[in-house]
């Protein structure tokens, strides 16, 4: 049977359950919008907290050079917050005057993020009212904090979140089928809603974890720029360029020694230019101001230059020492995109300087005297030189050589060698002018530059000359030194050099030229470099490269000049050549016409003097093999002074003695006093390990240097050779008297005499007859004539 709907009854049965059903539905309502807010309160609370944690957790501390600079890497930062939680539209970085520098936003939550330009969005504009504002409004999350480095405030950050339209959708589609089986199952429903709820939070917290870590990045990124920018510097000062008024940092008031004195630290935080007169040095007190004068010039003008930083020095309070300081300008706050407040970060760059003066003080100065060295004497020739281009003064470079100074060194020691050399700059210094500039280029070698008024030549040359004088005599005085009193004296070479000088060679080149001659001349003395000396000097380099090239080829020779021994009881030998001795070898190569003398002089200065002698002992290889029937005759050889004191000199002889078969005791060599006198020491040691291998030793042209008998005592030489100026005046009562005393006083050394340059029967007589034992130039023969010997 069909049952029909009826309307009456079901209007009665709802007349009576009318209340009870709008009371349950009234409660059911409640408790879905009970449940709705629940859940916005519980995400609007956690959202609140953990945003507060992570924004009360960041601690910006933006350095002066960040704000200057570009910001990509706290662009990068926000962007990645942002692409972490899709919730958060909006982040931005702002300066000290509310002047936004970045903005990272997205149109809604999900959206790309993006860097903003120009004026923020709505979203963005929060309005702010105190430091640490935070805000909850509709559902969204508003927080600002305030960024501040020592006190010095940088700028702000501000967020701002909202709810995920998405989440909050999926949350009202859930209420929406919990209302609709609301009659059938409120509780499950409702536990489903709750742990929907919780896990929709949990989910919340894994997202604010991510942009809580991302955040401790930012953090820990800015404190490794903070602890960078503390370490690049050593101090910074705020100047206010309205009020003048400036506020050092802690660094800097330590750095200026006013953190322990609180007056003085307050009187700082003053006026910057009339304050720090305290700590600036008068001298660079004007350059200071300048600085600061230029930076405020500066100030709203872009189109002039930057200032550049300057270097100051200071005196910290209660210390003696100076510092210095390299100070620039760093803009930290602008008003109206014109500079306000300036930071003055401040390098203390003290050691530096020092450190670099050290360099440029072993760079350009002698450590032992002083003095200028070759580096700085060059740099200063250069210029010099510009100077006399220009017709400004004369030249006079003069070349200072110490005479006989190895000697002292050998003698005394290098200690006292050491004091003898200042003892000499001091002197030379007291001889000249403030503008007069003087070097030692090494050992003993001074040199001095000389700008001279420009005058007519003949009035430069009398001057130079005055000034060369006054140096001799200066330096000729006794010089007092710690265990010994010296009296050495010094030679000069001088170059006087104006815009007419048409050489080749340089101003030093030319004063050693002159140097030498000087030396030549008997030392203690001056010499003026004159027009061709240049010249010759070339000849004798021309003269050496030939002569080198005729000893390869073969055409040099030898001859050998006979030693005799006389007959000093009067009678005659059976033969003649009885009376021989030996021989000196004599260098010859006839190619060239110039004289034995000067070709030795060029191979000496050109470095081919050992050449000369192979080319003898080559000769004297082939003689041997001629008079090896006598074999006490001997063949002496002369030895350069500057071969002779060679290191190696006595092996490296001997290796060449074995090489051609000769025998040392066949040999005698003969040194002049020249090289005793540059290294005593040297000699001896050369000489003792020679005698060792059978060779003696002629000490040559005796008479005519510097020789003692204090010389003639400490060397074991066995022949003793009268130089030929003597035996040329011999018939004279005082040479007679003067050739006695060196036969005798040469006798008490246990040396034998040899007269040089014996011409005549009566030079050979007076010889014999005054006990010398030996006559050089002249062959004898029986019958009592003789053939000269060249």
């Amino acid at each position: 049977m069909k049952r029909k709907f009826n309307i009456k009854k079901a209007v009665l049965v709802f007349r009576h359950n009318a209340v009870p059903l709008t009371l349950m539905a009234s409660c059911g309502l409640i408790a879905l919008f009970g449940a709705d807010r629940w859940i916005l309160r519980n995400l609007e609370e956690q959202r609140n907290l953990n945003f507060k944690q992570a924004i009360s957790r960041i601690a910006l501390q933006l350095s002066e050079n960040v704000l200057l600079e570009n910001y990509n890497n706290i662009d990068t930062l926000l962007l990645r917050i942002l692409d972490e939680d899709l919730h958060v539209t909006c982040l931005l970085v702002s300066d000290n005057n509310g002047k936004i520098l970045s903005i990272a936003s997205r149109e809604q939550p999900g959206a790309p993020a993006s860097i903003q330009y120009g004026k923020p969005p709505e979203k963005c504009q929060a309005s702010r009212q105190e430091p640490n504002n935070k805000t909850i409004y509709n559902g969204n999350f508003y927080a600002e904090r305030r960024i501040e480095n020592n006190n010095l405030p940088l700028g702000y950050v501000t967020g701002h979140a909202v709810n995920d339209e998405n989440d909050l959708a999926l949350i009202r589609k859930i209420e929406i089928i919990l209302f609709g089986a609301f009659g059938v199952a409120f509780l499950p429903a409702f536990g489903l809603l709750s742990w929907s709820s919780l896990r929709q939070l949990e989910i919340e917290q894994e997202k604010t974890a991510r942009v809580s870590g991302l955040i401790k990045q930012l953090q820990e990124a800015q404190g490794r720029t903070y602890a960078a920018f503390e370490g690049t510097n050593d101090g910074w000062v705020e100047w206010n360029l309205q009020t003048n008024q400036c506020l050092p940092s802690l660094k800097m008031r330590r750095l200026l020694g006013i953190h322990k004195y609180h007056r003085i630290a307050q009187r700082a935080t003053h006026s910057l230019s009339e304050n720090w007169k305290y700590f600036i040095i008068k001298d660079d007190y004007q350059k200071f101001q300048f600085f600061l004068d230029t930076i405020k010039r500066k100030t709203g003008r872009p189109h002039l230059p930057e200032v550049s930083g300057i270097e100051v020095r200071i005196k910290p309070i209660g210390s003696e020492k100076i510092q210095t300081l390299k100070v620039e300008a760093v803009v930290t706050k602008s008003v109206n995109n014109e500079p306000s407040v300036i930071a003055l970060v401040a390098n203390n760059i003290t050691r530096a300087k020092e450190q670099q003066q050290r360099i440029n003080h072993l760079a350009f100065y002698d450590t032992l005297t002083g003095l200028r060295n070759r580096f700085s004497f060059e740099e200063e020739l250069k210029n010099a030189v510009n100077g006399l281009n220009r017709n400004e003064y004369h030249l006079a470079i003069f070349a200072i050589d110490i005479d006989n100074f190895k000697f002292l060194n050998d003698s005394h020691g290098h200690a006292a060698g050491d004091q003898f050399l200042i003892q000499v700059a001091n002197r030379i210094k007291s001889c000249l002018r403030a503008n007069d500039f003087v070097a030692r280029l090494g050992g003993d070698e001074f040199v001095i530059i000389f700008r001279l008024p420009y005058k007519s030549n003949s009035e430069i040359e009398t001057l130079t000359t005055s000034i060369a004088g006054k140096l001799l005599a200066k330096l000729s005085n006794a010089f007092s030194l710690t265990n010994c009193t010296v009296y050495n004296t010094c030679s000069i070479g001088i170059c006087i050099a104006n815009t007419e000088s048409k050489s080749t060679a340089t101003l030093l080149d030319k004063a050693d030229m002159a140097l030498y001659k000087a030396k030549g001349m008997g030392r203690n003395c001056f010499y003026i470099y004159q027009a061709g000396m240049a010249s010759a000097l070339i000849s004798k380099a021309t003269t050496a490269e030939r002569l080198r090239a005729f000893i390869d080829a073969g055409e040099s020779g030898l001859f050998l000049q006979p030693i005799i021994r006389l007959d000093t009881n009067g009678s005659l030998n059976n033969k003649g050549q009885q009376r021989i001795a030996g021989y000196e070898a004599l260098f010859r190569c006839p190619r060239l016409k110039n004289s034995i003398q000067y070709l030795i002089s060029c191979a000496e200065e050109a470095g081919i003097i050992n050449s000369i002698t192979e080319s003898i002992l080559d000769g004297i290889k082939d003689e041997l093999s001629k008079i090896r029937h006598n074999k006490n005759t001997y063949i002496s050889i002369n030895i350069s002074p500057i071969q002779f004191l060679e290191n190696k000199f006595p092996s490296k002889f001997l290796h060449q003695l074995r090489d051609r078969d000769i025998d040392p005791e066949r040999i005698c060599i003969e040194i002049t006093e020249t090289a005793v006198l540059e290294d005593t020491n040297c000699a001896l040691d050369h000489i003792t390990s020679l005698q060792k291998e059978g060779i003696r030793f002629s000490l040559d042209d005796f008479g005519t240097g510097y020789a003692s008998i204090e010389l003639l005592r400490k060397l074991p030489f066995t022949y003793l050779k009268i130089d030929r100026t003597y035996i040329q005046n011999i018939h004279q009562e005082s040479e007679i008297k003067l050739i006695k005393s060196i036969i005798s006083m040469a006798k008490a050394f246990n040396m034998e005499l040899i007269g040089e340059g014996v011409e005549t029967i009566g030079q050979k007589t007076i010889l014999e007859s005054l006990g010398c034992e030996y006559a050089q130039g002249f062959l004898f023969n029986k019958d009592g004539s003789y053939n000269h010997v060249s």
